[in-house]
């Protein structure tokens, strides 16, 4: 598992570490190859490759495994969380704290000794209509509003980003891929931290939000081709065609995730482009150029 794919559950451990409300100063990471490890910072995350904790080694810290191999021979004096990956406690090992198992597999010897053992049990999902209707519903109603008030109130801002959209898409795609991903990855690093972490929650939230103002131009667009003259309400009839879009692609495997993939980073290469649509976006020329 690479850094990039390994942040969405990076961001589940520093939120994880953050609730638990623990003095923690110092995390280290292991992505690849194999590790031996003797000593702890605060906590030690693996992400992938093979990590190991030897027969003579005593650990003081928690250890978090989020992907790869995590095998222990010795002694873990805190906590050891499975979130995914492999994890293997061996004939003579010791955890003191709780060795809680959400995905993976987990191999705990009989002759192991562990303070606690807890299994997370994932609640059954439900998928009826009513419920997909209902999460429907309220996606609209966020994104619809947004929509209706900048169509009334400030026209010419999602102008900007829709025209931005609609007459720059390759240079909104590749800025809104660069971007997203700079930021994703400058945010988690910023949580490794742990000091900055609640200012790198605040940003993955704005980053989200800048998502959901993209979604809500591209409803004012297909508006705009409705046979309907208020503004408003076109961007709400746009709006609800293109979440039920967003909702069929969802249904085309791998094809339809890439399809709402590049829709996203569309929308966020143009409202980053329009400065939030504030500035209606020109490409650079060069002067004397052909």
């Amino acid at each position: 598992m690479n850094p990039t794919e390994a942040i969405p559950l990076l961001i589940v451990v520093l939120l994880m570490i953050s609730i638990g409300g623990g003095d923690v100063q110092e995390m280290s990471v292991t992505f690849q190859g194999d590790n031996d490890i003797d000593s702890l910072a605060d906590v030690h995350v693996v992400a992938g490759g093979t990590t190991t904790v030897p027969a003579d080694a005593t650990l003081e810290g928690d250890v978090y495994v989020i992907g790869g191999t995590a095998a222990i021979d010795g002694a873990v004096d805190g906590d050891v969380t499975l979130l995914n990956g492999n994890l293997s406690v061996n004939d003579g090992a010791t955890v003191t704290g709780t060795l809680q198992t959400y995905s993976g597999a987990a191999v705990i010897s009989s002759d192991a000794s562990v303070g606690h053992v807890s299994q997370f049990e994932p609640p059954t999902p439900s998928s009826s209509p009513a419920q997909r209707i209902g999460a429907f519903l309220l996606q609209f109603l966020v994104l619809g509003a947004f929509g209706w008030w900048l169509a009334e109130r400030h026209p010419s801002i999602i102008e900007n980003v829709g025209a931005a959209i609609t007459e720059h898409t390759l240079v909104s795609a590749v800025i809104g891929s660069l971007a997203a991903t700079t930021l994703l990855v400058l945010f988690v690093y910023m949580a490794f931290t742990l000091i900055l972490l609640p200012l790198a929650i605040v940003g993955l939230f704005a980053e989200f939000l800048i998502v959901l103002y993209g979604q809500a131009v591209f409803g004012y667009l297909i508006g705009m081709r409705l046979p309907i003259e208020a503004d408003g309400v076109a961007t709400l009839a746009g709006i609800a065609a293109f979440l039920l879009v967003l909702e069929l692609l969802g249904l085309v495997p791998y094809l339809g995730g890439i399809a709402q993939l590049g829709v996203a980073v569309v929308g966020v290469g143009a409202v980053l482009n329009t400065y939030f649509g504030l500035q209606r976006f020109e490409p650079i020329t060069i002067p004397g150029g052909t």
